[in-house]
């Protein structure tokens, strides 16, 4: 940004980071989606053509619960670079996360097939599918092809198909999120991440039969 602040792609990248602050509670500073929504427009405002720039505007739109204006311009980053696998993937990612769940697996299937080195995220969006359709030991075995294990939010889904089926580990992946993330809250992060009403509440579910208490 210093070195070349018309560049949208910088733009676009700090966007990234600021949601980092309001996704993982890193480097905690305050309104991190308000800057990251200032960036975002200016990046696509610089560079309308830039799908990157559109892909991150979406995802901040995603962050404020604004589904109407992801879809929108999540389609855009879509229309302007259809076969960049990390574009499929992060709205895949991202419809999966607000209850659109074949929607989000099918761009990630896309994703996969462009990026066989992909990264282990790209399963999220098989994991929320199967645990909607309460195919929980799916949901486990996606997980551990996620990895990611310093996470929290694998050991969160891996506790709630737990819980689900009555596994004796569901208690112990439980208590690897508080170990992670001491202060978390399951109804807080399921609502910071746009979560469907009735996907919040099967969660919850797993995560009482896991042993979470309110």
């Amino acid at each position: 940004m210093e070195l070349d602040p018309t560049s949208a792609d910088a733009h676009a990248l700090l966007v990234n980071v600021y949601l980092g602050e309001h996704r993982f509670e890193m480097n905690p500073r305050p309104n991190p989606i308000g800057r990251a929504l200032v960036h975002a427009l200016a990046a696509t405002q610089l560079d309308p053509q830039n799908a990157y720039a559109r892909c991150w505007l979406a995802i901040v739109h995603f962050f404020r619960g604004e589904n109407a204006k992801f879809e929108t311009e999540s389609q855009l980053a879509l229309g302007l670079n259809p076969n960049d696998p990390e574009t499929l993937a992060y709205v895949g990612h991202f419809l999966a996360f607000m209850g659109e769940f074949e929607r989000g697996v099918e761009l990630s299937k896309r994703a996969r097939q462009l990026n066989p080195l992909h990264s282990g995220w790209y399963h999220f969006s098989f994991a929320r599918l199967h645990y909607n359709q309460r195919a929980y030991e799916k949901t486990i075995s996606d997980i551990q092809q996620i990895g990611m294990p310093h996470f929290y939010w694998t050991h969160l889904l891996t506790a709630a198909a737990q819980g689900q089926i009555g596994h004796e580990q569901a208690g112990a992946s439980l208590a690897w999120i508080f170990k992670l993330k001491p202060n978390f809250s399951a109804r807080a992060e399921l609502q910071k991440w746009n979560t469907a009403p009735h996907d919040l509440e099967h969660i919850e579910q797993g995560l009482r039969k896991a042993g979470l208490r309110e």
